[in-house]
This record gives structure tokens, C-alpha cells and sequence, in this order.
């Protein structure tokens, strides 16, 4: 066994809230080292190629990423700008409900003008929610900042000091925007990026929807040139530069507390890192699995075991021989939905009838040449999918070897072929265009990024789970935790979930002595 690697945080996972609290302490003064199972950093973050063709694994678009926007700061220190180039999406997406076809700008009035066109009677219905939006943006904000200083009303006076913000994060989104819009159809339109979160609207908190949508109508959808994989990428190089270890291949299995100032973590390829603290980017459930078992059998352990998790996703990767985009499908991000009931739609996918289900069609090529051979495309079919489909998409739950299984083959192909025929109503010729075609299920999803059942966005993002968001702090001291369970799903609030468990860790280091070599 090789000697101890002796530093003051070990962080438990590459992915971006990993990265982004490994590069926040960076920037306090702290030395970090990283441990992270894959080959790569970035968890859902990142890419893979076949044949010539970039293929994106997760993201659809950034938001907050505008300079001043709610993200830019983070992304900046984390130095993914001095490496990455960001491409603004606007018009953001293309949506298609049977009866029109909208594409939306990022800009509020010139969204409000394209449905006012389509709905003139929701038009001051529908300024007056984007207003509350943003004073739901800037309780947010207050909230924030009264917080970091200290300054955080008592629970009694939340509503009379932030009441926008109180308002949405106790409603969900369907009941929220119901106060200003009435039409069916146009509340489908306004929820169309339901899907980014995982819940329809009568589930969804209107707090967490209600702020994606602002993001994204104040600060821009944007793109990055290289995929997600470029921004992991970058914020992994800068933390090596900076001084810090990210070990590849190294899957923990063990953390053991000792006292307030030592803590170590084991990987199953017997590396040994000694911190002062630790933080887990790993879902809390995997994260509880390696602590002691006098610690992990305790009730804060079981109710994190307890939590739901998201839906996870099925998607198509397609590399076709064709540039389908200078044919006229020009869409970055298409949403393809059948019904204006997305309640409804939301049991279909639950129920696996992916023909019915709402389907995101992204060609990647538009926004990023360089993922594709000349002349060609990168298409990507995205919907959002259960667990449990056909008996756990016909393993019974045994992950061992699944994917050499026929059953599972069969299965992932049949829905494959589902999705397939959709699109091809759209881009016709899509099937013959083919020469690149890679599928992933949840079962992929725990495979490369383990988490819980495949989850996309950690635990549900439901009213009463955004209103009783975890903190990153634990009952362990020195154990910190970071990543979508802890700050809510979507990228970006992966890597601010990285700051604030980095900010947690050094408030708990700064009251510590100095690191020793006896550590």
C-alpha cells in the first residue's frame, strides 16, 4: 500500500459540485485532493465519441452564464471562461403542441409578443407573472445575502420579509402561474421546461421553476463550444495548475471520521487520504454507505436513504452522415409534446409509453460544428424515464453484466425505435441518415455517474423538498456534502452547491488549529 496522501480536504467526486468546491478552497488558501471513480472528471458533464462524432452526455443549455447573471462568478473563478467559449441560444427552443409551434427568445417582451400573438387575451396576465418573477429574483437575492452575513429571518417573519419568495417556495408551479394565467394552453407553453426539472407543474416547486425560468429569460440559455465535457475539463486542469490531486479510477469505499480536524477516505484501489475535512459530491444515500456503520445505521443515515429520487433519462445518441441543420432544422432544442396536459403526460412517462411521453429532439451541430464530421449531425432523443420499466428495463434489479443481457438489449432498442420513428415525422429521412446510434438508460446512469436509481436531478424537486432543502453540513463535523441532492437540480446549481459546501468547510477550518504533520 502506498503511503498516506496528507492534505487539508479530500473532495468525494469529480462531478461539477466536486469541482466547484475542490476550486472554491483553492481560492480560501486550502489544499485539496480529488477522488473520483470514472476516467473523467464531470459526472453528468462531460462527452464521449464514436466514430468522429461528439456526443453530449447531459446538458441542454446554461443559464446564469451572462456576465452579472447569477453563475457567471462561479463559472469565472473556476476558471472556465479563459478556456471555454459560451454560445448564446436564442431563440432557446423550438416547441411543438398539436395545435401551433412556437420558438422562444430569451428576451421577456419578446417572448410575452409570441404568445401574445397566439393568446391576446393572457397578454397582461402574462406580464404580470414574469413581474413576480422577478420579485421572486430579487427575494432570492436578499435572502441570500442576509444570510451569508448572518442577518436570516426566524421562520414566522420569512412571508413578511421575502414574500414573493416565501409565496412560490410553498406553492407549486401549476398553482403559481394559475394566479395569472388561465388557458390551458397557454400555461403548457410556460411550463414547457418542466422537464428540465423533472416534475410536471402540479408537482413541481414553483419556487425552483419559477427561478430557472428567470434565469433563463434575464441572463440567456448558452452553450459551451466542446459540450459539457469542455467545462469539466477546464475546471479540472485549472485546479492541477492551482496545486490541487484529482485521482482518476479511484472509487471510495470508506470514510472514517476522527475528531473534528481528521478524517479519512479509502478508495477500493487502497489510496489512503488524510484531510482535515472531507466533502462528498456522491449522493448523501452512497455517501451514508461508506461512513461507519455506528454512524450510518443512525436516523440522520436513514432519512437520507429514505429520499426520493428523480426521474432519470433514456437517450438516443445519433450521428447521422447529413447536416440536417443546413437542410432547415435549424433547432438547437426541439420539444416535440403531444398533449397540453402535461400532468398527464407525466404518467405516461412514469408508465413507460415513451411514444406519448413529451420528447426533447437536440441537434448539438447547430450550436457546435465541431461535434460532428463535416457534412454531418449529432442528434440526441431525450425523455425523461422511470426505474422500474419493464421489471428495472429487465434485470430485476441485478446490475451485474446488464448490459451484455438480451433482454435488456431488446428492451433499450425497442424504446430506441420509439423515439426513432417520432423523430423521423419531424426530420424525415432521419433512419437512413443514421450511421452512429448509442443508447443509455437510467441503468447507464447509475453505471458511470452512481446515482441513486438513475436520478438526473437528486432527490424530487417538489414543494416540500425545496422548502426543506438539505444544508451542506452534517452531523459529522468535518463531513461536508455537495452536488443536486444538497442544491437542487441543473448544472449550474450543482457547482453552486460545490460553493457553498466549500464555504461550509472553511468556516469549519478556519476555527481549527493549524494542519500539523501528524495529521
Amino acid at each position: 500500500m502506498t503511503e498516506p496522501i496528507v492534505t487539508d480536504v479530500v473532495v468525494i467526486g469529480a462531478g461539477l459540485g466536486g469541482l466547484s468546491a475542490a476550486g472554491h478552497l483553492q481560492a480560501k488558501g486550502y489544499d485539496v485532493v480529488v477522488l473520483e471513480h470514472h476516467t473523467k472528471p464531470g459526472g453528468y458533464a462531460h462527452n464521449f465519441k464514436e466514430r468522429g462524432y461528439r456526443f453530449e452526455v447531459a446538458l441542454h443549455a446554461l443559464d446564469g452564464m451572462e456576465k452579472g447573471g447569477w453563475a457567471y462568478s462561479m463559472f469565472d473563478l473556476l476558471g472556465v471562461f479563459d478556456r471555454v467559449g459560451m454560445n448564446n441560444l436564442d431563440p432557446f427552443y423550438t416547441v411543438a403542441f398539436p395545435d401551433f409551434e412556437i420558438s422562444v427568445r430569451t428576451d421577456v417582451a419578446d417572448y410575452v409578443d409570441e404568445l401574445s400573438a397566439i393568446f391576446p387575451d393572457e397578454r397582461e396576465g402574462m406580464i404580470a407573472l414574469f413581474s413576480a418573477l422577478e420579485r421572486l429574483g430579487h427575494d432570492m437575492a436578499r435572502y441570500t445575502a442576509d444570510m451569508r452575513r448572518g442577518d436570516g429571518a426566524p421562520q414566522d417573519e420569512m412571508m413578511q420579509r421575502y414574500p414573493e419568495m416565501s409565496l412560490a417556495f410553498s406553492t407549486p408551479w401549476a398553482a403559481y402561474v394559475a394566479q395569472y394565467v388561465g388557458t390551458t394552453e397557454a400555461v403548457a407553453v410556460l411550463s414547457t421546461l418542466w422537464g428540465y426539472l423533472g416534475l410536471p407543474p402540479s408537482k413541481v416547486s414553483a419556487g425552483q421553476f419559477g427561478l430557472t425560468l428567470l434565469s433563463y429569460h434575464s441572463s440567456g440559455a448558452w452553450y459551451p463550444t466542446g459540450g459539457s465535457g469542455a467545462v469539466t475539463r477546464a475546471m479540472a486542469e485549472t485546479i492541477e495548475e492551482r496545486g490541487g490531486v484529482i485521482r482518476y479510477r479511484n472509487t471510495v469505499a470508506s470514510i472514517t471520521p476522527d475528531g473534528s480536524d481528521r478524517i479519512v477516505a479509502t478508495t477500493d484501489r487502497g489510496l489512503v487520504v488524510c484531510a482535515r475535512a472531507a466533502i462528498s459530491n456522491a449522493s448523501p444515500r452512497a455517501t451514508v454507505g461508506m461512513l461507519p456503520a455506528e454512524i450510518g445505521d443512525g436516523s440522520w443515515a436513514t432519512e437520507l436513504r429514505s429520499e426520493t429520487p428523480a426521474l432519470a433519462s433514456f437517450v438516443v445518441y445519433l450521428g447521422l452522415d447529413r447536416d440536417v441543420g443546413a437542410e432547415g432544422w435549424h433547432h438547437h432544442e426541439f420539444f416535440d409534446m403531444t398533449s397540453y396536459d402535461l400532468d398527464a403526460e407525466y404518467d405516461k412517462i412514469v408508465s413507460g409509453e415513451f411514444g406519448e411521453a413529451g420528447m426533447i429532439i437536440s441537434n448539438y451541430t447547430v450550436v457546435d460544428p465541431g461535434c460532428a464530421p463535416e457534412g454531418g449531425s449529432v442528434i440526441a432523443l431525450t425523455v425523461l424515464a422511470p426505474w422500474d420499466y419493464k421489471d428495472v428495463w429487465g434485470t430485476g434489479g441485478d446490475l451485474e453484466s446488464y448490459s451484455d443481457r438480451e433482454r435488456y438489449k431488446e428492451i433499450k432498442e425497442e424504446v430506441a425505435d420509439v423515439l426513432i420513428d417520432r423523430a423521423a415525422k419531424r426530420i424525415p429521412g432521419l433512419r437512413e441518415s443514421i450511421v452512429v446510434r448509442k443508447v443509455a438508460t437510467p441503468l447507464t446512469n447509475v453505471r458511470y455517474v452512481l446515482q441513486p436509481e438513475g436520478s438526473l436531478y437528486g432527490r424530487e424537486q417538489t414543494v416540500m423538498s425545496q422548502m426543506t432543502r438539505r444544508k451542506p453540513t452534517t452531523p459529522i463535523e468535518n463531513l461536508f456534502l455537495a452536488g443536486a441532492w444538497i442544491g437542487g437540480g441543473g448544472m449550474t446549481l450543482a457547482v453552486g452547491s460545490g460553493r457553498s459546501a466549500a464555504n461550509a468547510a472553511a468556516r469549519h477550518l478556519s476555527g481549527l488549529r493549524p494542519p500539523t504533520a501528524s495529521l
